[in-house]
């Protein structure tokens, strides 16, 4: 599992960091994921997408919102059900 910084936006003045999640599965075949840490916090979630282009809108969502480690699961999974 590789982790790339993205970004990194502040909430309520605490810098939050945005982590995009590398696992290849074989070849041909990546699974991506997320980080979110603040503050001590950290919040990981695997496997969310094989797609590169919808890892990227989600952390782009993320970013803007300012979601904290807290709120990162629920901002995945309402993303999901899009």
């Amino acid at each position: 599992m590789r982790a790339f910084l993205v970004g990194r936006r502040p909430c309520r003045g605490v810098p939050v960091d945005y982590f995009l999640l590398v696992e290849e599965r074989d070849t041909f075949w990546e699974h991506y994921g997320i980080r979110v840490e603040s503050g001590g916090e950290r919040a990981e979630i695997q496997h969310i997408t094989v797609s590169w282009a919808g890892i990227l809108s989600l952390l782009s969502k993320l970013m803007q919102g300012g979601v904290t480690p807290v709120a990162a699961r629920y901002i995945v999974e309402d993303w999901l059900l899009e």
